[in-house]
């Protein structure tokens, strides 16, 4: 919405090039929710075209899990982040050794642990034909975004996660 505002005086009229605009701008996240376990996150507005999303039940040791995998010119590759839900108490968790591993707690509410974890390493798609180095020529740019993603956005996400 743009306001223009003409101030006119006795003598000579004038235009007060002074603009109040209100721009309207669309959000710079999006909004992940998860009404049936009952939370959501906000992701990057510009991972819009670099994910997809993968959601699992009855895993190995979680309940639920939902994975952001990393897509780049039309291939999927691993996951950025993945956010799991767990049957269990705090003490369990603890006492399964989940406090010393790559699993990291977000919240618990009614019997439920929830926690996210990141990829080690890169995809091996990235390897070079060695199988010995990343091939950074090749793989640039999608190696630059995955790294910026898990690096840098990551933290900043994991601390939008809500329980509702």
């Amino acid at each position: 919405m743009v306001i223009i505002k003409k101030i006119v005086k006795k003598s000579k009229p004038k235009v007060n090039h002074n603009l109040s605009v209100a721009l309207l701008k669309r959000p710079d996240f999006i909004l992940y929710q998860d009404p049936k376990y009952g939370f959501n996150l906000k992701l990057p507005h510009w991972w819009k075209s670099y994910i997809i999303v993968k959601r699992e039940n009855r895993l190995i040791d979680a309940e639920y899990g939902v994975s952001f995998l990393f897509k780049y010119k039309g291939k999927v590759y691993e996951e950025v982040l993945t956010l799991l839900v767990f049957r269990m108490t705090r003490k369990q968790w603890r006492e399964k050794g989940y406090d010393d591993s790559p699993v990291v707690f977000l919240a618990e509410r009614n019997g439920r642990i929830y926690a996210y974890t990141l990829p080690g390493e890169l995809p091996s798609d990235f390897l070079d034909k060695s199988g010995q180095d990343y091939d950074y020529k090749k793989f640039g740019k999608p190696i630059r975004l995955l790294k910026r993603m898990v690096n840098e956005d990551v933290p900043n996400i994991v601390k939008t996660f809500r329980l509702t």
